[in-house]
């Protein structure tokens, strides 16, 4: 195990080749647990439970709230000449208290201490998976390939998508077959049996990738937390980021519980909408990986940013448009653009940074946009019961008019800040 962890040597490029082949093999397996536990699943399981929508859309917003501990990860991770241990960890610590969240009936408690302790694990494992991000982050890029990266992420994306959706229709189906039958607990007891296996194998996935030596820092300040938000080439990033966050966070939140308690859609029903936006996703990861390759990561952030953008103003017609029409061509437009919008946003970050404290940036940056979503969001679900007795349903619709409005602003003003700069030339 030593050796694993704290390699002698440097890896033969074939090594390499296989790492990167591991990488490609836990990202899916890992999407599984999170798609389980940040979708529409886990909304139908808190309301299951007995929660309101105000109350499931907070908890919504805890894995947001995790990622602020992304400020603090680099004084862990830049002091460590490897990482890769500690990042086996914490994914750990994320992956199992993700799944043991849909086990904990089992202990047959009362359904008020059942509630707190759904809570309490689901906080321990985002919490866990907002410090460990920045050194996952970093391991899987320092790994990938120099030449063709997008072609790799947009592979690995793809192969993602595959594995992801499959198994959370298959869940799905399962879960409403036994909501039928009127045994909906079984249902959710199978579901994290089911992610506690993957749990398991993504552990052991982890351990194949080969962690290439970064530079670290003996001395580190916690005033170079600051560093993204004084560096004139990074800034426009930051605050564009930053701000992303906040406008959504006012409506993001709500969409699981809004679509299962709302738009009363079935799991087996979300669930295909969301394999055909996955078939939409591999196709538009595979031509925007090309694009990225040979094109600037700013210009596909923009675009992809308006077109998310209006996917999010779209919702808010549902409040007098048909859900059922509507939401396949939001879902299926929207995630034909998230692969392309997340690479070219992790390279951008990866490449604006400065060679020494690359988690620092990376942490920061996520950390401020998910501390402005935790506040936008705690603002918007203290709102929305207000906004319930006024105008009933459309509370939500009206939330996602604010949020896509907002962003678009936001778009407009810090977009054109962003600088053009060619993958080839980073």
């Amino acid at each position: 195990m030593r050796g694993i962890f704290f390699p002698a040597g440097t890896y033969s490029e074939g090594q390499m080749k296989a790492g990167r082949r591991r990488i490609i093999e836990e990202g899916a397996v890992a999407a599984v647990i999170y798609s389980v536990a940040t979708g529409n699943i886990m909304a139908g399981y808190l309301s299951y439970l007995g929660f309101s929508v105000a109350s499931c859309a907070a908890i919504a917003m805890i894995p947001q709230l995790g990622c602020v501990l992304q400020f603090f990860s680099p004084f862990l991770f830049e002091r460590l000449r490897y990482r890769k241990l500690s990042i086996w960890i914490l994914c750990g610590v994320f992956r199992f208290f993700a799944s043991l969240c849909f086990l904990l009936p089992l202990l047959r408690l009362h359904d008020t201490w059942c509630a707190v302790l759904v809570v309490v694990f689901y906080s321990v494992s985002f919490l866990a998976a907002g410090y460990v991000t920045p050194g996952l982050q970093l391991l899987v890029l320092a790994a990938s390939p120099q030449e063709g990266r997008g072609t790799f992420f947009a592979r690995k994306d793809i192969v993602s998508t595959i594995f992801n959706s499959a198994v959370i229709l298959l869940l799905s189906r399962q879960l409403d077959e036994y909501t039928v039958r009127g045994t909906e607990e079984k249902g959710y007891l199978f579901i994290g049996a089911v992610c506690l296996v993957f749990a398991l194998i993504d552990s052991l996935l982890l351990l194949g990738i080969h962690e290439v030596r970064m530079p670290y820092t003996r001395n580190l300040k916690f005033s170079l937390i600051l560093s993204p938000g004084r560096d004139m080439q990074y800034r426009p990033f930051f605050l564009f980021s930053t701000l992303s966050g906040f406008m959504g966070g006012i409506a993001s939140p709500f969409l699981a519980v809004y679509q299962v308690r709302v738009l009363q859609f079935s799991h087996t029903f979300i669930t295909t909408i969301g394999a055909v936006s996955a078939a939409a996703g591999m196709i538009g990861s595979y031509v925007w990986g090309k694009v990225l390759d040979r094109s600037s990561y700013v210009r596909a952030m923009k675009t992809t940013s308006a077109i998310s953008l209006c996917c999010t103003l779209g919702w808010a017609s549902t409040a007098f448009l048909p859900g059922k029409i509507l939401a396949p061509l939001l879902s299926v437009t929207s995630a034909t653009c998230a692969g392309a919008a997340g690479i070219a946003s992790l390279n951008l970050q990866y490449f604006l940074s400065p060679e020494e404290g690359k988690t620092v940036y990376l942490g920061a940056t996520s950390a401020c946009a998910s501390l402005a979503a935790v506040a936008s969001a705690a603002l918007a679900t203290s709102l929305q019961p207000l906004l319930q007795t006024v105008v009933a349903d459309d509370s939500i619709p009206l939330l996602f008019f604010i949020s896509g409005t907002g962003g678009f602003l936001n778009l407009l003003y810090h977009g054109r800040r962003l600088k053009e700069e060619r993958a080839d030339h980073k």
